[in-house]
């Protein structure tokens, strides 16, 4: 297939975190839906030009990591959300938060060697989880083994 002009340049998981976030602000953000979907749409041409170009098959792995980076995408934002109006309880929420990004930096450096993104400079150190119990997602094992 030939090679299509990309409208982003990070790495292929980037974008499909990218992606999640905008789904997000989509319906959060009613003001800037038009802004958010103009973005979204290069973002779709982007990953549509890259799943061709890589010939890389749609698994119920890569699904899955998807589907596990906007869950917790979502759970950060709503995180956020609350240690705005709770200020008793902003320390144990930011480190909540923390430690979900610690899990969704792993989910994009496992995707981003999955996906073929051989850029080094890319991958997250911001992995540690501090220990954070009941978020030991099947797909980042699935990840692992690969």
């Amino acid at each position: 297939m030939p090679e299509t002009r990309r409208e982003f340049v990070p790495p292929f998981a980037e974008l499909l975190d990218r992606m999640t976030v905008d789904q997000i602000k989509e319906v959060t953000f009613p003001d800037s839906k038009a802004s958010v979907c103009d973005e979204m749409e290069k973002i779709f041409a982007d990953v549509d030009a890259l799943l061709g170009e890589r010939d890389i098959a749609l698994s119920s792995t890569l699904l899955a990591a998807v589907i596990a980076l906007a869950q917790i995408n979502l759970h950060i934002w709503n995180l956020k959300d609350d240690m705005q109006e709770d200020e008793e309880a902003y320390d144990d929420k930011l480190r909540l938060a923390h430690q979900l990004n610690g899990v969704r930096n792993q989910l994009k450096n496992l995707l981003m060697e999955e996906l073929g993104d051989t850029d080094k400079s890319a991958v997250r150190t911001n992995f540690n989880t501090d220990g954070l119990e009941g978020w030991e997602l099947l797909v980042l094992k699935r990840l692992q083994k690969t």
